[in-house]
């Protein structure tokens, strides 16, 4: 099957090398571009605790974490696929991994549910962070430590025919000065869709089935299919 070539294609994030979107747009002859909307100031000389769990709720907590402190946790737990694949790129596997399907507190019931309740559970966080996780039932000991501060750098970009969204402070960041008429919109996760369908803005939203590259990439292959 061929798909429209030259489409202009956003995306809210530096990709790392070899990333698969970056591959599938060069080889379609798409013009992808990468423009972050948020800016990441790591908060360094933290102390960190020693714990049976350390949960990862972003791409962003895996580089900053590791990128400026050592691994003390027994296991690991993510978020979903998509802060999976920043682990695995490090040589690292997750004991949980989220269900990128689920809302972020049926994620949380689930990790809960599945850790021994005296198991404690440490979270390097985002300043920002809505610690949806957190928000589930559960009685083990939890630690939550700011790593990193998340701000929002509104940039104003050339008309894209799609835009990727990666997270809701992105979606903040893009709406400040970039209109939605004529753009369609792949959001990541259940967290940004709900944000972004909470403006009201009327936009045409996709979500991917999993909060990958290539389940991107496999979205807008059927989107351009339609098109």
């Amino acid at each position: 099957m061929s798909y429209p070539k030259n489409k202009k294609i956003l995306v809210s994030r530096n990709l790392k090398s070899g990333s698969a979107l970056r591959d599938w747009a060069v080889k379609n002859d798409h013009a992808l571009i990468e423009v972050p909307f948020i800016r990441i100031d790591p908060i360094t000389n933290q102390d960190i605790p020693p714990s049976d769990w350390i949960f990862f709720s972003s791409p962003n907590g895996v580089d900053v974490y590791f990128d400026n402190y050592p691994i003390l946790a027994r296991k690991i737990a993510v978020f979903g696929s998509g802060t999976l694949q920043r682990l695995t790129v490090r040589g690292l596997n997750a004991d949980f991994i989220g269900d990128n399907s689920k809302m972020p507190h049926e994620i949380g019931r689930d990790f809960f549910d599945s850790v021994h309740p005296n198991e404690v559970v440490f979270f390097p966080l985002s300043k920002l962070s809505r610690k949806s996780i957190l928000s589930a039932e559960h009685e083990n000991k939890c630690i939550e430590l700011a790593i990193y501060d998340t701000s929002v750098e509104a940039t104003e970009v050339p008309k894209m025919d799609v835009a990727i969204l990666t997270s809701p402070s992105n979606i903040q960041g893009y709406l400040e000065h970039n209109r939605v008429e004529g753009v369609e919109f792949i959001v990541m996760g259940a967290t940004s869709q709900r944000f972004f369908e909470s403006l009201n803005t009327g936009a045409s939203i996709h979500v991917p089935d999993e909060a990958n590259e290539q389940s991107v990439v496999d979205l807008l292959e059927k989107m351009f299919g339609q098109m």
